[in-house]
């Protein structure tokens, strides 16, 4: 027969066992807490050029040439401002403007004359900038800056019948307004395509409508009218 001492202890030594682990088992698990990541802010300020080719639908007549931007980006990509223009060169356009010689006059015998034309802008522009898609940017590019087109002597006529420079004739020709200095103003669209691969780099297409004021030359009277083009921009967008 055990005694009440050897009863006593092993109760004790029972109850020391069981009671840890009976509290650890009902003890609710704590679980960590999950850390929030803190997000940097973003300075929203890039830059980038652009280069692309228009064609033109200028003073009534088709005609095409090289265009710029170069330009800074802000809100992170929503707002682009800078400099941007284009050229319409007169050698690789064939269009021929045939006019009447200013006052009377004539030029190797014809009083019809055959002239040229070439020219271009440049000013400052704006762009609201909105993500069409993932990979799809529309810009809203509104321009404003100097516009200045001429109308020259091309071929075997720029060799005069007195030795003179061209441009003298051209001048008294055309009633010393063989060009034309305005201001302008350009609003249009324009949609880039941006790749995940190569996302510094965007092709786009763009439609823009040119108005010209205050442009007088011999030959026309303003130099408004809208354009396409297919151009290429790269930098930190």
């Amino acid at each position: 027969m055990k005694g009440p001492k050897t009863m006593l202890l092993r109760t004790l030594f029972t109850l020391s066992v069981l009671t840890p682990l009976t509290a650890h088992a009902e003890s609710p698990t704590v679980e960590a807490p999950i850390e929030t990541p803190v997000e940097t802010e973003s300075t929203g300020v890039g830059g980038y050029v652009a280069l692309e080719w228009r064609a033109f639908a200028l003073a009534g007549h088709l005609s095409h040439g090289p265009g710029f931007e170069a330009g800074a980006i802000f809100l992170d990509g929503h707002l682009k401002v800078g400099l941007s223009g284009f050229a319409r060169p007169g050698p690789i356009n064939p269009e021929v403007f045939e006019v009447q010689a200013s006052g009377g006059q004539s030029y190797k015998g014809s009083q019809t004359l055959s002239l040229r034309s070439d020219g271009g802008t440049i000013g400052v522009f704006v762009a609201p900038s909105f993500a069409v898609s993932r990979n799809l940017q529309l810009d809203v590019p509104l321009w404003f800056g100097q516009a200045a087109f001429g109308f020259y002597l091309h071929g075997d006529d720029r060799d005069t019948p007195d030795g003179r420079k061209p441009s003298a004739w051209e001048n008294e020709l055309q009633d010393a307004r063989d060009s034309g200095f305005a201001m302008g103003a350009e609003g249009g669209l324009r949609l880039a395509w941006r790749s995940d691969d190569v996302p510094w780099l965007r092709p786009y297409v763009a439609a823009r409508y040119l108005q010209t004021f205050g442009y007088d030359a011999y030959v026309r009277d303003n130099y408004s009218g809208p354009s396409v083009s297919l151009g290429v921009e790269a930098g930190r967008f």
